[in-house]
């Protein structure tokens, strides 16, 4: 009977685990949606965004909003490993299907 009782602790104990992960990963869904819609914004607010480099549209962006004391030497995304692009071009995603094909060869 002692068995039982442990096994359904431990099943209890999985269960909450699994509750806590869902809810991390609901929360970082609802994040990253909430980061898409809110860069598409910004985005569309910005006259010239989509020629600009990741800096100059950070740039641009902090100084619309008054936070020109703000703005950062970096890339955002640099202290997590990514490599800043030169060109949008450089970026594969950004390649239609045919030119990543070909420069895979």
């Amino acid at each position: 009977m002692e068995k039982n009782n442990d096994l359904t602790e431990l099943q209890l104990k999985h269960q909450q685990q699994m509750k806590e992960k869902r809810d991390a990963i609901k929360l970082r869904k609802q994040r990253t949606h909430r980061l898409i819609v809110r860069g598409a914004i910004a985005e569309n607010a910005i006259d010239g965004s989509l020629d600009m480099t990741d800096e100059q549209f950070q740039e641009t962006l902090l100084r619309a909003v008054g936070k020109s004391d703000a703005i950062a030497t970096s890339h955002p995304q640099d202290s997590h490993g990514s490599v800043p692009r030169k060109s949008p071009s450089e970026d594969p995603a950004e390649q239609p299907s045919a030119e990543r094909t070909a420069s895979r060869l």
